[in-house]
């Protein structure tokens, strides 16, 4: 008999913002899995999807999770992880993999999907999207990502230190997105001056907590130590 593990894409940080697709299978588990960094108290997947929880028949599972670049860490943390959820898993039943933003943007479980079906063959993996965050900060703030033809990037924060990188990506395109910008802006500054669009940026951290922040223009970002849920939207036009 199969099992079944939904994979739910919650948004940006908003509750009201998960898809209902995502709330049904969401409340249609009796276990759910989030994860959780080693470097922080709680789960921010669990703070989201808390409202709709039903603890008397649900059980919460928190998978640690490194924030670590090291291969050899990273790869015993999924191990890890993926043998959690195939022990844990009901025979025959539901359970839900909760994750921020869009498993498919940057998504730590497609790390260990594989290592996941390898254990349980009778799991079968539903992913539910999510509403980008950039989609809701762009809706927040009324700044377009794009209009006609005009092209889009998104940058991961690897980008961070090659900026000559990012002046081809500024070149090449209108739009770029920068997730988790609180370490790149600081050393984008310069560039971001020198090409005219320090008036051109959005910033907006914790999008959908109840302490979002939004700053327009680099002023503002100016001496701001910013979490590292933050994104940045930058235009070259207005």
């Amino acid at each position: 008999m199969n099992a079944d593990l939904f994979v739910i894409g919650l948004g940006p940080g908003d509750p009201e913002l998960i898809t209902l697709k995502g709330l049904r299978r969401l409340q249609s588990a009796s276990v759910i899995f989030v994860p959780r960094s080693t470097e922080r108290r709680a789960s921010i997947a669990l703070q989201i999807a808390a409202p709709y929880l039903d603890l008397t028949r649900q059980r919460v599972v928190e998978l640690p999770l490194v924030m670590a670049k090291e291969a050899g860490a990273m790869r015993e943390a999924w191990d890890a992880a993926a043998a959690i959820i195939a022990r844990d898993i009901p025979q025959g039943g539901c359970a839900a993999y909760l994750m921020l933003g869009d498993p498919s943007l940057y998504g730590s479980f497609l790390y260990l999907a594989e290592r996941l079906t390898a254990q349980r063959a009778d799991v079968r993996i539903e992913i539910v999207p999510g509403i980008h965050s950039y989609s809701a900060a762009a809706a927040l703030t009324n700044f377009p990502l794009a209009l006609g033809d005009e092209r889009v990037a998104i940058l991961p924060a690897a980008y961070e230190d090659d900026l000559e990188r990012v002046r081809e990506m500024v070149r090449a395109f209108d739009t770029l997105i920068l997730m988790k910008a609180n370490r790149a802006l600081p050393r984008w500054r310069p560039l971001l001056r020198e090409l005219g669009l320090d008036a051109r940026v959005v910033v907006v951290e914790k999008l959908g907590f109840p302490e979002q922040r939004i700053f327009y223009g680099l002023d503002q970002v100016q001496g701001e130590t910013l979490h590292y849920l933050s994104l940045a939207i930058i235009r070259k036009t207005n």
